[in-house]
C-alpha cells in the first residue's frame, strides 16, 4: 500500500526556485536603488513634523526622566558606598 505525498498548496513554494543565467535579469527589476529620487518626491509640512516630534517626545519624555532620576539616585549611592567619609 502506498501513501500519496501532501499536496502542494496554492501559492506556497515547494522546491527551490529556477536559477537564472547570470545574464538574466528578474522581470520588473532594475539596476536602480529602490529609494532613488525618494527626497525629491517626498514633500514634508513643517507642522506635520512638529507635531509628530512633539507626539513622540510627551509619549517618551516622562520615563526618561524617570530613567534619568533613578541612575541619579544609583550612582549617588555608589559613589556613598565607595567613599562614605565624602
Amino acid at each position: 500500500m502506498s501513501v500519496p505525498g501532501p499536496q502542494p498548496l496554492d501559492g506556497i513554494l515547494t522546491g527551490p526556485p529556477d536559477i537564472l543565467e547570470a545574464s538574466e535579469q528578474m522581470p520588473g527589476l532594475s539596476d536602480t536603488s529602490p529609494d532613488e529620487g525618494l527626497i525629491e518626491d517626498l514633500t514634508v509640512e513643517d507642522k506635520a513634523v512638529e507635531q509628530l516630534a512633539e507626539g513622540l517626545l510627551s509619549h517618551y519624555l516622562p520615563d526618561l526622566q524617570r530613567s534619568k532620576q533613578a541612575l541619579q539616585e544609583l550612582t549617588q549611592n555608589q559613589l556613598s558606598t565607595i567613599m562614605p567619609s565624602w
